[in-house]
């Protein structure tokens, strides 16, 4: 294996967020521009034009992969040249990168570095039971925030002078921190735990104009009548309950943006706010092209990036066509979306908890795939495939742990090794079952 870069990039970094923010006013031009193509090419009626651009990056793509060690020898191998790329209709000729691969080989998938030090390695979420490091440069840290831009244009929402931004988390031993954000029009952004009890007390002195969460902050906020109403919420849920959103709109009347990405590609689409077109998401090109024609997401990212992904199958469901959307989008859109599926435990005390609470746990351990279902009020099966056997106490504890901290007092928890066919479900193996 080829490496492109330090050996201490291997593992994560601490997030140095103070260095990180105060060096953002070089990139706020960069911002804009991602900003502004995001909502010329959302307007752009001419397929044919939307196809010469899209073809461009595409080209442009082409060359990047020859300084990648990973699609260097492997399209050299398949007796492809990066120079074939040259229409989106060649992209079919060319082979797949799914998840395993780049689990085994993330550290030659990247393109020699210029400037180690502005790269990061960070796992995926680990939510299918094969968490994924995933090579970023200053750029790929930033994009959420470029992308944010276009999305608060999308929605109409008007920010205030200096926006302030919250990460409302719900996650057990959730890091909480306040820094600068200058790439978003001199704003601020703080992160902040449910799980404090003084977690109301300081969202009202924040008074966020923009608020990111999952479905299990979110349910806090809607259950909540002494905090201030953002401009504008957010989240990544993929699959965001419909009463949910009813209980959000019941209390505020923010639009709540439903986005859809993944740790390995960035943001890839956003979901259509009509009310009579639920589940059908918007795709952020040209800063990606997801191909159409598939019963699965295939993504190509055509922005510049340190890490180059062609063909890139994330394991979720969908199908993707060109669109004229009543809300004024025009471009390609994501239909049957089947990513990670919604699944409630129940608490003793009859509160429902999101599952996918729980995730965080297992990016922490080496399995191939695991599925974790309730089967009584606290009794749960925890079935693992390609577990070390040195691991099942540590994973057992922590999940433990985690439960009680998400308000089971007691808890038994039955560790079954099985065989991964086992657990097969599909594109996308659904970890989280309740019985019930």
């Amino acid at each position: 294996m080829t490496e492109v870069f330090p050996a201490d990039l291997r593992v994560a970094p601490r997030a140095n967020l103070r260095r990180d923010t105060s060096s953002q006013r070089p990139f706020i031009p960069w911002a804009e521009s991602i900003s502004e193509g995001l909502g010329h090419f959302a307007a752009e009626p001419d397929e044919d034009r939307a196809r010469a651009t899209l073809e461009a990056r595409l080209r442009a793509l082409g060359a990047t992969l020859r300084e990648s060690p990973y699609y260097a020898a492997r399209l050299r191998d398949a007796g492809f040249h990066p120079g074939d790329l040259q229409s989106l209709e060649d992209l079919r000729h060319f082979p797949f990168l799914d998840r395993e691969t780049l689990a085994a080989r993330w550290s030659d998938v990247p393109t020699p570095m210029s400037d180690a030090d502005a790269c990061v390695v960070v796992k995926s979420s680990g939510s299918t039971g094969a968490p994924v490091n995933v090579v970023r440069d200053r750029r790929d840290c930033l994009h959420m925030w470029a992308v944010l831009r276009f999305l608060v244009a999308r929605t109409g929402a008007v920010l205030p002078p200096r926006p302030r931004v919250v990460l409302l988390d719900a996650l057990p031993g959730g890091l909480e921190y306040s820094v600068r954000l200058p790439i978003l029009q001199d704003g601020a952004l703080h992160r902040i735990s449910v799980l404090r009890d003084d977690a109301a007390e300081r969202l009202r002195r924040v008074r966020p104009a923009v608020l990111f969460s999952d479905p299990e902050g979110l349910r806090w906020l809607a259950s909540r009548r002494d905090v201030p109403t953002p401009r504008l919420v957010l989240t990544s849920a993929q699959h965001l309950p419909s009463g949910l959103r009813a209980e959000l709109a019941g209390v505020m009347a923010s639009p709540v943006l439903n986005y859809y990405a993944t740790t390995e590609t960035g943001p890839l689409a956003w979901e259509c706010l009509r009310d009579e077109a639920p589940g059908r998401f918007h795709v952020l090109a040209p800063d990606v092209w997801l191909e159409p024609g598939l019963d699965e997401v295939v993504v190509t990212r055509l922005r510049p990036s340190v890490l180059p992904l062609l063909r890139y199958r994330p394991g979720d469901a969908g199908t993707v066509r060109r669109d004229a959307c009543a809300c004024g989008f025009h471009g390609w859109t994501l239909e049957h979306f089947g990513g990670r599926g919604a699944c409630r435990f129940v608490t003793p005390s009859g509160r429902e908890v999101d599952a996918w609470a729980l995730a965080w746990v297992f990016k922490h351990h080496a399995l191939r795939v695991f599925r974790l279902t309730q089967t009584g009020v606290s009794h749960f099966r925890l079935e693992l495939a390609g577990a070390p056997s040195s691991s099942e106490t540590p994973l057992r504890e922590r999940l433990t742990a985690a439960l009680r901290n998400l308000g089971w007092i007691h808890v038994e928890l039955d560790v079954q090794a099985v065989e991964a066919s086992a657990l097969a479900t599909g594109a996308k193996p659904q970890p989280f079952r309740r019985h019930g």
